[in-house]
């Protein structure tokens, strides 16, 4: 009577570690799942907290984290980017016809030359800020799979619009309205 007994508690036992190695298991490929679903769609997500990037601008250097308004725009962009050509004198409009301050991030570190930045701006008129991203931070820190990429931001550094891509100045001051901006 006592080895069956015995066999019963080990078998529950050996049910029980499975059951719960299953279910650490499981919840290690839900989170993988999560991660490979955010990179396929193209990085961070609206709602989600964007990460702190420290910039240079102008021999200083300028943390996101900092910048004091209710709303701002960041767009990530490159001079090899035919899109983002395109989007410039867009972004220009917007900056100009709106009291919401933009910054473009260029993604320094996919340049081939850092001057090649400086002799694109010296051709092309840029109405707002353009911060520097020598470290390649920005890249890792928003999974960037695509340039350009625009994003609306609150002061605490929460998403609330994003877009993959060129944008017109229509577009920015739909996704600005849409979140209450």
């Amino acid at each position: 009577m006592k080895k069956p007994l015995i066999y019963l508690i080990l078998a529950i036992a050996i049910i029980g570690i499975a059951y719960q190695s299953y279910q650490t298991y499981d919840a290690k490929q839900k989170k993988v799942e999560q991660q490979q679903k955010q990179v396929s769609q193209g990085g961070l997500e609206v709602g989600m907290k964007a990460p702190n990037l420290s910039l240079r601008q102008e021999g200083k250097t300028i943390n996101l984290d900092e910048i004091n308004h209710d709303v701002f725009v960041i767009n990530f962009w490159a001079t090899w980017c035919p899109p983002c050509k395109q989007e410039i004198p867009e972004l220009n409009a917007f900056a100009r016809h709106t009291d919401v301050p933009v910054y473009g991030i260029n993604v320094t570190t996919s340049e081939r030359r850092v001057s090649d930045v400086a002799d694109f701006l010296k051709n092309t008129p840029v109405e707002y800020p353009v911060l520097y991203d020598r470290q390649g931070t920005s890249e890792d820190a928003y999974r960037l799979v695509a340039m350009p990429a625009t994003y609306v931001l609150d002061r605490q550094g929460t998403i609330l619009a994003k877009h993959v891509g060129p944008v017109t100045e229509q577009m920015l001051k739909e996704m600005v309205k849409r979140t209450g901006g």
